[in-house]
């Protein structure tokens, strides 16, 4: 996993996105009077996909939902939360691995409102919008790995 992995750091917060829309979570961590790491993960070649729930009768970003995902024989589920570490946001979107299926045979997401939306057949690679009692709103199929700039001092990569 590399080097910055082996060496101790004094961290207060992690939160984790796909910083590079590649279908795989990246991580950034602070450290106690320090530089942050972004861990940036390059060692997926499995299939996934990507879910972001947008809510009508429920809270618009649709937090504390239960999204069920199913993909031949596997079964899954996340529950949407918010927050995730010491002063830290993670992004909003569940990622579901698939190893090596190319879709998802279906796709339930159960609202707190007591909405379910029920989907099927949806190919993997991509990030999929889903809007509380409308279903599919939009997608994005993953890009290519990209170089992120922006203010991170250090970027480690995860294999």
């Amino acid at each position: 996993m590399g080097s910055a992995f082996a060496a101790p750091k004094v961290a207060r917060g992690a939160a984790y996105a796909d910083v590079d829309n590649d279908g795989s979570l990246d991580l950034l961590i602070t450290t106690n009077g320090g530089r942050p790491y972004l861990f940036h993960n390059e060692g997926s070649t499995n299939h996934s996909l990507r879910v972001k729930l947008v809510g009508t009768k429920s809270n618009r970003d649709g937090i504390g939902s239960v999204v069920r995902v199913t993909s031949s024989k596997d079964q899954q589920w996340q529950m949407l939360r918010s927050g995730s570490s010491y002063l830290s946001q993670s992004e909003l979107v569940l990622t579901f691995g698939l190893g090596a299926g190319s879709k998802a045979d279906s796709l339930e997401v159960h609202w707190p409102s007591g909405q379910v939306d029920k989907l099927s057949n949806i190919s993997a690679g991509q990030t999929v919008t889903i809007q509380e009692g409308s279903g599919i709103t939009s997608s994005r199929t993953y890009g290519k790995q990209s170089t992120r700039k922006g203010p991170v001092s250090s970027s480690e990569k995860v294999r």
